[in-house]
């Protein structure tokens, strides 16, 4: 199997509920963090169904707000809510105390508190409501949003991954092996860039520049906050990057809405 193909399935077997295709994990055992620029891919495949529903549905004359909530719900259902899982920790552990240790401890309990009740909450409703607005001007606008939103958000994820040392030594992201800054870096700029030609379509070239925009400085502030508060990176974070950057994603494309 050639190894773009196998990082490609790698990828999808990680981030997703998608089953891992024999021979994938074969051979000698490769960092997971080197398939890194084959996340974007993956999260265009695991996007790939519930746009179309979200298209049907729409096209269907189903309202918007219905077609959105579908959608958004069986992509969370294809991910295994493993973003959403990340979020929520993250949240739990940035607000539940000021200690690093602290905070990382809590980011480990399996309880969701407060804190990562209100962001879960939060992002499932913007994701759900933004996807509506692009949905109501037009159903494969929305389609493609999701799509793009999906691929942007895995590569920014990959890129953060790179960006930012381990705060948690034998934690997931850890073990899985961090990606260099050039595979996060390829990623990143794959994930956007195929983010950008879906958008193009139905949206036009220079309608990517505010989503691009609000991805970076929502990319850019968590990446902040996390090294400031936690010293690095963690498996739950990479989960927030993901959930934080599809929303500010969206919201560009929502605003550019007529």
């Amino acid at each position: 199997m050639i190894r773009p193909v196998r990082s490609v399935l790698r990828a999808s077997a990680f981030l997703t509920r998608l089953p891992a295709v024999g021979g994938a994990f074969a051979g000698t055992p490769v960092p997971l963090g080197r398939d890194a620029p084959a996340f974007p891919v993956a999260g265009l495949l695991v996007a790939a169904l519930p746009a179309l529903v979200l298209a049907g549905l729409g096209e269907a004359g189903l309202a918007p707000l219905a077609a959105a909530t579908v959608a958004v719900l069986l992509l969370v259902a294809l991910t295994g809510a493993l973003h959403e899982d990340g979020l929520g920790d993250t949240a739990d552990g940035l607000f539940g105390h000021a200690d690093k240790a602290r905070a990382l401890a809590i980011m480990k309990d399996s309880r969701t508190g407060t804190y990562g009740a209100l962001a879960l909450a939060g992002a499932l409703l913007l994701r759900v409501t933004l996807l509506a607005d692009v949905a109501g001007s037009s159903a494969p606008a929305a389609a493609l949003a999701l799509a793009g939103a999906a691929s942007a958000s895995r590569g920014a994820m990959a890129l953060f991954w790179a960006a930012l040392p381990s705060a948690d030594p034998g934690g997931l992201a850890d073990r899985a092996g961090r990606p260099t800054a050039a595979e996060g870096g390829w990623a990143a700029l794959l994930g956007f860039g195929l983010a950008v030609l879906l958008t193009q379509p139905l949206f036009g070239w220079g309608a990517a520049l505010l989503p691009l925009a609000l991805a970076a400085l929502a990319w850019e502030a968590l990446r902040r906050v996390v090294r400031r508060r936690l010293g690095g990176q963690t498996g739950d974070t990479l989960g927030a990057c993901q959930q934080t950057v599809e929303i500010a994603w969206l919201l560009g494309l929502a605003l550019l809405t007529p």
